[in-house]
């Protein structure tokens, strides 16, 4: 916080750097299994991203192997929390059933009457058998957005692409349809900042949260 921020009653309540997992292994031509594991062969730049990463803040890390391992491999090259915790709100969203299955074939038998989005094949509302919709995933995590950003303390959090999407889009407010068009790519940090206005701030514009980079990839 500069002097001038702090002339106008600005505080900063938290600092999350978002970063979704390495990239994995499966068959693109499928919807992603639901824990599939890293790509042996993907090329990512760990070593940099370490080099960009504060030290010592708290991690929270989705409890699924690849962004467990994710969290390791940077551990390994050197990165370093204060503490290291999992917490299930940061699961990727549930296809229930179509884990794994034919794209294509999900797509003519179940999607092709339905409601399209540009950017992704499943629009926001659509629950998959035994699984749940976008919007049902941006329900889950804003509370963990929340809880994270007013704890006190700042946190490096290793989860998944939609969940990013997801949190990024509750922080500006916006709808689940618009969180989506965000891309994030695998191993690519995020950065929110939360403050709490005061002063002549309380009427001002804005919102309380700052995107300061968005999926910057290594």
């Amino acid at each position: 916080m500069t002097p001038a921020d702090a002339e106008k009653g600005i505080i900063t309540l938290g600092r999350l750097i978002l970063i979704r997992h390495a990239r994995t292994d499966y068959d693109r031509a499928l919807i992603p299994p639901e824990d599939p594991p890293l790509d042996p062969l993907a090329q990512h730049d760990y070593v940099a991203m370490v080099s960009e990463l504060p030290k010592h803040w708290h991690w929270v890390v989705s409890p699924l192997r690849r962004c467990l391992a994710t969290a390791e491999h940077l551990i390994s090259h050197g990165a370093e929390c204060a503490e290291h915790t999992t917490d299930n709100r940061l699961i990727e969203q549930s296809y229930g059933r179509w884990h794994g299955q034919d794209i294509a074939t999900v797509w003519d038998k179940e999607l092709a009457e339905g409601p399209k989005h540009n950017w992704h094949f499943l629009h926001p509302d659509h629950t998959p058998p035994e699984g749940e919709s976008f919007h049902q995933l941006t329900t889950r995590v804003t509370p963990l957005l929340h809880e994270l950003s007013t704890s006190g303390q700042n946190y490096i959090v290793i989860t998944h692409g939609m969940v990013i999407r997801a949190m990024v889009g509750a922080a500006l407010g916006l709808t689940p349809d618009r969180a989506m068009a965000f891309e994030i790519a695998p191993m690519s940090m995020t950065g929110l900042t939360r403050m709490n206005k005061g002063g002549s701030l309380d009427q001002a514009n804005g919102g309380d949260w700052q995107v300061n980079f968005l999926n910057r990839g290594f």
